[in-house]
């Protein structure tokens, strides 16, 4: 059959019919909530027509409307037991919309991007214990992805949108260094099944054409790294973390920057700042960056 299954009724007599208890591993909230789904539906349409990647199928609650309205869709989830659910249902209802049992974390978003000559949008509702990776790996995949609708617990939202300040985080500086942040509002606990902890934010992340930053990826990362790894520190110690006391004292003097500000305290502006003196001490020979290995866009080092 390829009918929805939404609400709390339904999406708990399908589970019982499958056998399937939610996974608290692998962190599965069922979206049940129909006003909830057409809120996340109407902020893809406002994209226009696209190609549209889903992360988590789940039961279908968004991949069978999607499939409806976007003659390309790929839907990802990493529960067998879920696609081998959801699969027949969308092929019931879209000839060209496929669910695959694929972590997104090895999805290649450029092949797809390529097979549909267009930049994909990406939708999903993201447990909290990969939101971190994800968002990494969507600004990695940046070339091919236009946008990024998603819901995720209120709290990875709002420092994501606070970023860079001293409610943000580097993930946040990261995300924001390479896309626009909209949030569209709060979701409910109580639209998903399981009942979670805490409420969720649906948002959007529109990818840039060009970063925030002017410098080297790695000295920016470095800096973003150093500031937010030491946030009670003064901004001369906490630099220290990322770079050479001898680059820290020159890049301070030479941006005239105040070494016992808070580092959280600065903007993109001036953490650009300091990562281009940054770099013209190294490449003079007057010091180092340490573990810049680490400081891109899916460095371990932000979170």
């Amino acid at each position: 059959m390829g009918e929805d299954v939404v609400g709390v009724a339904a999406v708990r007599q399908a589970l019982a019919a499958a056998g399937i208890r939610p996974s608290k591993r692998l962190g599965q909230n069922f979206l049940v909530d129909p006003r909830a789904v057409s809120r996340v539906l109407e902020l893809v349409r406002s994209e226009g027509a696209c190609g549209v990647v889903e992360i988590g199928c789940g039961l279908g609650a968004l991949t069978l409307p999607l499939a409806d309205e976007n003659a390309r869709l790929v839907s990802l989830d990493v529960d067998p037991r879920l696609v081998e659910q959801t699969r027949p249902r969308v092929a019931a209802r879209s000839g060209t919309a496929e669910v695959r049992l694929q972590d997104v974390l090895e999805f290649d978003f450029r092949s797809v991007a390529s097979a549909w000559d267009a930049k994909v949008v990406v939708v999903g509702s993201i447990p909290y214990s990969i939101t971190a990776p994800i968002l990494k790996k969507l600004v990695a995949e940046r070339e091919s992805i236009r946008s990024a609708i998603l819901v995720t617990q209120r709290e990875v939202a709002a420092k994501v949108e606070a970023s860079p300040g001293p409610e943000g985080t580097s993930l946040g500086v990261l995300v924001r260094a390479y896309a626009d942040v909209t949030l569209a509002g709060t979701i409910s606990r109580h639209a998903f099944y399981p009942v979670p902890e805490v409420d969720s934010c649906l948002w959007k992340l529109t990818m840039r054409a060009l970063p925030r930053y002017t410098g080297r990826e790695a000295a920016f990362f470095a800096v973003v790294r150093a500031v937010y790894g030491a946030r009670r520190k003064t901004l001369r110690n906490a630099l220290q973390r990322g770079f050479s006391p001898d680059v820290v004292v020159r890049i301070l003097e030479e941006t005239g920057t105040d070494g016992q500000l808070r580092g959280e305290t600065l903007g993109f502006l001036e953490l650009d700042a300091l990562a281009r003196a940054a770099e013209k001490s190294i490449d003079e020979g007057q010091g180092h960056v340490a573990r810049t290995n680490e400081d891109g866009p899916t460095g371990r080092g932000l979170s």
